[in-house]
């Protein structure tokens, strides 16, 4: 148990060691930062860089040292905590659960004692029988508690003392079933304390010292596992208490330096700030860290000597103005004579403008009218050729039915050829039936009287056909002499059509050109027109050239007057 008790205390010591490093180590890094901090202990080098940095950088150089130390006193109270929580949890696995098992043994040889004296005591086997089985349970869980004492690991000396336990057990409870147990079972009463009290009793006794004595040294080391805890407590708290006043002064005195540095940056400003607005632009801050508040300060100073050379070329500035104020009054005067000049000659311009405008405007309506009547020209060409185009066509088709005229007019010839063929043969054929007629007699006269009748009509047929066809011959030369006269007038008319076309391209050529030259004439009105505005525009600004240079005299008076007051308030300045 001793060694087990030194395997805890290693333990504490161990992780009280650990934490002291943390915190020693903490402390060296917070001691360097304060080192470095101090702006009297250190060169003007390192006060030069610490000055260049920036408000925020000082700033949060103070805030991180105490997060620092915030992280430092939550790191070690952690570990502390884990320190605490390593000693219990050894505590109990180490102490208590060996205290608990070494007390299940003291109950265990108690119980197995209460079951030998039941035995003789109880009045009936069968109440005995149930003291035997009842003293099995106990030597069982006897047992139980000897291997949750071995699982606490127990030193060497306690496992020697925990074997002599069991061993006196074992024996006590073999001693118990075959030398009380019989003679309770025969009522020996004499027997049974006298063997109980030879040779079983002490075995029980041997076990009860000894469970007691592992008891006892599990209370020892409980007891000074607790003593070592409250001592890693007392010593982390001193290092807490230690680093947390270390962290402290080195933030305080990080947030001193800066509130210095700041404050002291702030009123030179301020000195120079307070200077100009009273005029005086002699001050300076000098500052001349690259920090904000050196920034802000060198700014100021550029912008004071910007200022001062700004007074100076203001003072410049108003003398020219002054001088050149007098000079642009006499050039104004100048030049609003010459204005009220341009105005009078521009009148003139204006009336011969418009006087232009109206002849133009004159010839513009003429070249309308006579573009209007080419046009009228043109159209009433285009509309002969389309009429000369027509009689073409209709010629061309007369042509073609007169051709088809003599065509069924020679057919007509070739019929009334047929027809005077048939009356010739029908007039052989009559003089031969009047021949037969005459050789039948009497009996022939009457075919005779026809035959003389077709005879005589078979004449007058070849006599119409004779008219028919001199009257086709005629209509045939007719239908020659017309196709002829008709290619003539389609010749005639084919000649009208072209000169109607020329005429019409002659007329479009000459539409175009009075087109051309109206539009020339109207833009030459418009041209006019224009320029008679503009003069009326030029005279109208040379009216407005005057008004505005008796308004710049008035301005440069007024500008000479600002000129002398500018001058008077500048000098109220210090440069």
């Amino acid at each position: 148990m001793r060694r087990r008790s030194s395997r805890t205390r290693g333990r504490s010591s161990h992780s009280q060691s650990r934490v002291a490093a943390q915190s020693r180590s903490t402390v060296m890094s917070h001691s360097t930062s304060a080192g470095s901090a101090e702006a009297p202990a250190v060169p003007a080098a390192s006060t030069a860089w610490w000055g260049d940095r920036g408000v925020r950088t000082k700033t949060l150089a103070a805030v991180g040292v105490t997060a620092a130390v915030a992280l430092g006193v939550g790191v070690m109270g952690i570990s502390a905590l884990g320190t605490t929580a390593d000693a219990t949890t050894a505590l109990y696995e180490g102490n208590i659960k060996g205290i608990q098992a070494a007390e299940s043994m003291v109950d265990g040889v108690a119980a197995a004692r209460l079951a030998s004296r039941n035995a003789i005591l109880a009045p009936t086997p069968e109440l005995t029988e149930e003291v035997v089985a009842e003293l099995a349970e106990v030597e069982a869980a006897f047992q139980a508690a000897a291997e949750d004492y071995l699982a606490a690991d127990p030193d060497d000396e306690q496992r020697a003392v925990l074997e002599e336990a069991t061993t006196s057990f074992d024996t006590y409870a073999t001693a118990v079933r075959t030398e009380l147990i019989p003679l309770a079972m025969a009522n020996d009463y004499a027997g049974w304390y006298s063997t109980n009290k030879e040779r079983v009793s002490e075995f029980g006794s041997a076990t009860e010292t000894a469970v007691r004595e592992l008891s006892a040294s599990e209370a020892d080391a409980a007891a000074q596992a607790a003593k070592n805890a409250q001592a890693d407590y007392e010593t982390q708290r001193t290092l807490s208490i230690v680093v947390l006043l270390v962290g402290i002064s080195l933030a305080l005195g990080i947030g001193l330096v800066v509130a210095r540095g700041m404050a002291r940056g702030v009123g030179r400003v301020q000195e120079v700030a307070e200077a100009l607005a009273a005029g005086d632009l002699t001050k300076s801050s000098g500052l001349t860290t690259k920090d904000e508040l050196g920034r802000m300060g060198a700014a100021l100073d550029t912008a004071v000597a910007g200022l001062r050379d700004l007074m100076a070329s203001v003072v410049g500035s108003a003398d020219a103005v002054a001088a050149s104020s007098e000079e642009l009054s006499a050039s104004s005067a100048q030049i609003s004579a010459s204005a009220e000049e341009t105005s009078a000659q521009s009148g003139v311009v204006s009336s011969a403008a418009e006087e232009v405008s109206r002849n133009v405007a004159t010839v513009a309506a003429g070249a309308e009218e006579m573009g209007a009547s080419i046009r009228e020209i043109a159209t009433n060409a285009a509309e002969a050729s389309e009429v000369a185009a027509k009689a073409v066509t209709a010629a061309a088709t007369t042509t073609a039915t007169v051709a088809k005229l003599g065509e069924s007019s020679a057919e007509i010839g070739n019929v009334v050829k047929v027809i005077t063929s048939i009356a010739e043969q029908t007039n052989l054929l009559a003089l031969n039936a009047t021949i037969e007629a005459a050789r039948a007699g009497e009996a022939g006269k009457g075919f005779a009287v026809v035959a003389n009748e077709v005879k005589e009509l078979a004449q007058e047929t070849a006599k119409a056909t004779e008219d028919i066809a001199r009257r086709v011959l005629a209509i045939q030369g007719d239908t020659t002499a017309a196709v002829n006269a008709i290619e003539e007038i389609s010749s005639i008319v084919a000649q009208i059509s072209d000169r109607q076309t020329t005429i019409a391209s002659a007329v479009e050529e000459q539409t175009a050109t009075t087109n051309e030259m109206s539009r020339s004439v109207q833009e030459a009105a418009t041209g006019s027109t224009e320029i008679a505005g503009n003069i009326t525009g030029v005279s109208a600004a040379a009216e407005s050239t005057t008004q505005a240079l008796t308004q710049t005299r008035t301005a440069v008076d007024e500008l000479s007057r600002m000129a002398a007051d500018l001058r008077t308030n500048v000098s109220r300045f210090t440069y």
